[in-house]
Order: C-alpha cells, then structure tokens, then sequence
C-alpha cells in the first residue's frame, strides 16, 4: 500500500529568502574552527606534506606507482607483447620492442614509457600482462610535478625490484647500450 506524507509548502519570509541566517550560521561554523586551530594547533588535522608522510596500509588492493620486475639474470620480465598497451584506457603506457640477438623466440622493450600526466592508476596494466612483468606494488604515490617531463616514467625509471627480490643493478643500461648498438647509434 502507497502512503502520502503530506509536506508543508509554506512561503519563506523575507529572512529566509535572503538567506542571511544560513550565511552567518556559515560564519559562525568557519570562525569556530578558524580560532580553535589558532589556539591549539596541535589539534589540526593537516600533515605537512612532502616533509611528513602518512604511512599507507598494507593492502593487496592499494595501487601506486609502476615498476617493471626483473628476473634473476637481470633481464627484465617483460616480453613486450603491447598487453598492458592495449588494455590502457588513458593510452598513457608506450611499448616499442626489440630482439635479443642471441635468443630469436623472446623479444623485451626497447623503449617502455609511462605518462602519469595521464595515468588515472586503474591497474589494468597489471591486470593485463600475462607474465606478471608490470606491478603497482611500490608503496609510492605519484604526485605532482615542477615539470611535465617529470611525470614520464622511462624503462630505466621503471625496471626495479623491491627488497627480497633479485638485484637490477645494470640490467637496464646492459639492454639500452645492447638495443643501441643494434641499431648502430652508439
């Protein structure tokens, strides 16, 4: 059964159709917090960022910024298959490949680049990529930037493992210097 709730449609007066007593309840409520933080501060509830930092909880589910994995040898996980290319939908992940010249079967990034100025960090990338070479597991949120270059992640930004994981002290520069000497460039 439908009930009906009568509601009184009564005329606002002069006062309320001006609407001063919500503007100065908004003062009151402003002025409060504004002499209650002056006078103890300790109170306040803002974090002076970038000098202290929040820690962050340990969640599966918690994004933050791209890492390229790296295998035991050094060489990095990815094979450049454009998997995490493909599945962006801010088109912000740029993949152009190359062959190892001793292995004919497997090919790796030559060039793998991240724009955060575009990146809305849905994690479809790693969701993605069939060899679990891209993660978003680094515990650092991206943030802003004096310059827009800045905000580009490069291969060599990216290829890093966290602490427990093998080392990749030089595996980036080994397959740069190795991709440009194919090309003739060096």
């Amino acid at each position: 059964m439908i009930s009906v709730k009568k509601v009184d449609n009564r005329t606002l007066n002069f006062l309320e159709r001006i609407y001063i007593w919500e503007i100065a309840r908004g003062i009151a409520v402003t002025s409060r917090h504004f002499f209650i933080n002056l006078f103890n501060p300790k109170k306040i509830m803002t974090v002076q960022y970038p000098e202290e930092k929040l820690a962050l909880p340990a969640s599966a589910l918690l994004r933050t910024r791209h890492r390229l994995k790296v295998r035991a040898d050094g060489s990095p996980k990815c094979v450049a298959c454009f998997m995490c290319q493909t599945a962006c939908p801010a088109f912000c992940i740029k993949i152009e490949s190359a062959e190892y010249p001793d292995n004919s079967v497997e090919k790796y990034p030559a060039v793998f680049d991240i724009d955060l100025s575009r990146c809305v960090m849905c994690g479809m990338c790693v969701e993605a990529c069939p060899e679990d070479a891209i993660s978003m597991d680094t515990g650092e949120i991206p943030g802003a930037a004096v310059t827009r270059s800045a905000l580009l992640l490069t291969k060599e930004d990216l290829l890093r493992n966290l602490p427990g994981e093998p080392s990749v002290l030089g595996a980036a520069n080994a397959l740069a210097n190795e991709y440009l000497r194919s090309r003739g460039e060096e």
